[in-house]
């Protein structure tokens, strides 16, 4: 397995968020995550950065699990954005950009030629060029967001983790933010596996989808095979149209109504 979740079970006290899940991921593909609110699906991205500690099973990176590496070589190799994040209002892009390093540099040492050919790569990659040395108080919500990207890219991961990029950010914003995903994995090659809300952005942006219910994988395949009247009513339980956007060749749905689980 390049990199998953093998008999990943989670509990807080004594209720179960997550029990025994397995899930590989394809190196080089956006995948997305969905399901209900409270099935668990950021918590099971937390096991990765270690933020929450599974009941049992491991997280598994090239056949081995995780706490197998030394920190910062597995910041190396994967990195992971969560939810909520804070940073000092006063710093600029470039500056925020420049934590991404932190796994490249040695002890007692500053940033090297390198390190910053890296920031300014990261800064680029992100269309934060004329923004970078802006404080993160005067951006907007979506450039903000693709400042932490950067930071993160700047990581020079093979695995970039992402919970919830587009929470609180209106639709034009999403549009922008998912758009810089995109485009990293195109131009970089990096493996995305992120959580999203909005299941027709999902389907516009990933190769693959993941549902999670009854803490478990329910169903997985390409977003055709995921975004249909019936998985939508088992996992959502919602009744919905299909329809195919032809402009993006992916599907997306309009609700119609909620039903009961039977």
């Amino acid at each position: 397995m390049y990199f998953g979740f093998e008999d990943i079970s989670i509990q807080y006290d004594k209720k179960k968020v997550i029990e025994a899940l397995s899930a590989g991921f394809e190196k080089g593909k956006i995948t997305t995550i969905i399901g209900k609110n409270g099935c668990g699906k950021s918590s099971l991205l937390k096991t990765v950065s270690k933020a929450v500690t599974p009941s049992g099973g491991k997280v598994v990176l090239l056949g081995k699990p995780l706490k197998s590496y030394k920190a910062k070589h597995l910041a190396r190799k994967i990195a992971y954005l969560p939810q909520v994040h804070f940073s000092p209002p006063d710093i600029d892009v470039r500056t925020l950009v420049s934590y991404g390093r932190y796994p490249h540099m040695k002890f007692g040492r500053g940033l090297t030629k390198e390190d910053g050919d890296a920031v300014d790569r990261a800064v680029q990659l992100t269309g934060l060029d004329e923004l970078r040395f802006q404080h993160l108080s005067t951006l907007s919500g979506g450039e903000r967001q693709r400042a932490w990207i950067a930071m993160s890219i700047c990581q020079e991961p093979e695995i970039l983790i992402l919970d919830e990029p587009t929470t609180y950010l209106d639709v034009g914003f999403q549009i922008e933010v998912l758009d810089t995903v995109k485009a990293l994995n195109e131009t970089l090659g990096i493996t995305v596996i992120m959580v999203l809300h909005d299941l027709n952005m999902a389907a516009r942006y990933s190769d693959c989808l993941c549902a999670v219910k009854n803490r478990r994988i329910c169903a997985r395949g390409s977003p055709r095979e995921i975004l249909t009247p019936a998985v939508l009513e088992d996992v959502f339980n919602i009744q919905a149209n299909v329809f195919t956007d032809t402009v993006n060749r992916c599907p997306y749905f309009i609700p119609l109504k909620k039903v009961h689980p039977p």
